[in-house]
C-alpha cells in the first residue's frame, strides 16, 4: 500500500528550532521557522494505516516492524478543520493530542528526556482537494543530525524501566549555556544527559508560566532528580534544565526536562557515577 501525508514532527526534519525548548534560565528563546517536508504524492489508498503499524516514509509505505522503518502509528483520526491548515496551525491541532496518545503507547511521560517524537502526519493539498481529512499520530526517532533514524522493532512500552536509555537524549551542546540541544550519542564525546522524570508545568491549551515561575519549579525539583540519577553528588557534574519556549507550549510541550551536566565532555553514561570524578 502506497500512501502520502503532510508531516509536522517539531519541525526536527529540516533541523528547526521551533520545538526546542528554551535554554534555562538566561540564553534566548529559539527561532520558530515552519515548513512542510515532501513526500511521494502517492494516493492514500482505502486502507489506511492502523496503530501497531510502522511505516517507511522515504517511500510513503507501511513495512512490516520488523523491517527498517522511521515511524510508527500510534492513533489514527480525523482533521476537523473546514479549510486546509497552515504548517503552525496543523501542527497546533494536531500534535498535543498526539502526544498524549503517544505517551500512553511509550507507558510513560518521559518522551522528552529522549529522541523519541511526536509526529502527526495528515494529507497533501491534492488529498485535501478529494476530501480526504485522515490524520496519522505516529511516534519517530531522531539522530544527531535531527533526521529520522531507520530502526527496526516496535516502541511500544518503550519508557518502562530501563528501556528508556535506548532512546535517551545525550546533548553535545551545553543544556545550561546554549540555545539549543545538540543530539550526540551517550557513547560520544557529549555534556549533558536528560534525566527520568520530566516535570509537567502546565496542561495544552493552558497559559504557559512564566520563566520565572518554571525556574522556580525546575530549581526545587530537578537537583533531586539529577542526585538520583548520578546516584550522589559529584562537584564535576551540575544540574541543568530546559524550559518550554511559547511556540513550542502551544504544541503541547508543557514539561520542563531537567538534566545532568559535565564539566567537561565524557564519552559514557554520568547514570550512577555516584562522588567520582568524571571518566577520563
Amino acid at each position: 500500500m502506497r500512501i502520502a501525508w503532510g508531516l509536522a514532527a517539531c519541525a526536527v526534519l529540516l533541523g528547526i528550532t521551533a520545538c526546542e525548548p528554551a535554554a534555562s534560565p538566561s540564553a534566548p528563546p529559539a527561532t520558530s521557522p515552519s515548513g512542510r517536508v515532501t513526500v511521494p504524492a502517492n494516493m492514500y489508498g482505502e486502507n489506511p494505516p492502523k496503530p501497531g503499524q510502522c511505516l517507511d516514509t522515504g517511500n510513503a509505505i507501511v513495512v512490516d516492524c520488523a523491517d527498517p522503518h522511521d515511524a510508527e502509528v500510534v492513533n489514527t483520526g480525523k482533521l476537523t478543520a473546514t479549510s486546509m491548515p497552515d504548517e503552525a496551525t496543523a501542527a497546533t491541532l494536531t500534535i498535543p493530542p498526539c502526544r498524549e496518545k503517544i505517551a500512553e503507547y511509550l507507558g510513560g511521560p518521559d518522551m522528552d528526556a529522549t529522541n523519541l517524537v511526536a509526529m502527526p502526519l495528515w494529507p497533501n493539498q491534492e488529498q485535501w482537494a478529494k476530501g480526504e481529512r485522515w490524520l496519522l499520530c505516529t511516534v519517530a526517532e531522531v539522530g544527531s543530525d535531527e533526521n529520522l533514524v531507520k530502526r527496526t522493532g516496535s516502541v511500544e512500552g518503550a519508557l518502562q524501566g530501563n528501556e528508556l536509555f535506548r532512546f535517551q537524549t545525550c546533548s553535545v551542546s551545553s543544556p545550561s549555556r546554549d540555545a539549543k540541544i545538540r543530539r550526540g550519542p551517550c557513547d560520544g564525546p557529549h555534556l549533558g544527559e536528560a534525566v527520568p522524570g520530566v516535570i509537567s508545568v502546565g496542561k495544552p491549551g493552558g497559559a504557559i508560566p512564566g520563566n520565572d515561575s518554571m525556574n522556580r519549579t525546575a530549581g526545587a525539583k530537578c537537583p533531586a532528580l539529577v542526585k538520583k540519577y548520578l546516584g550522589g553528588a559529584s562537584k564535576e557534574v551540575t544540574t541543568a534544565w530546559r524550559l518550554p519556549n511559547a511556540e513550542s507550549w502551544a504544541r503541547g510541550y508543557t514539561n520542563l526536562v531537567c538534566y545532568a551536566e559535565a564539566t567537561r565532555p565524557v564519552k559514557v553514561r554520568l547514570r550512577n557515577l555516584g562522588q567520582g570524578a568524571l571518566p577520563s
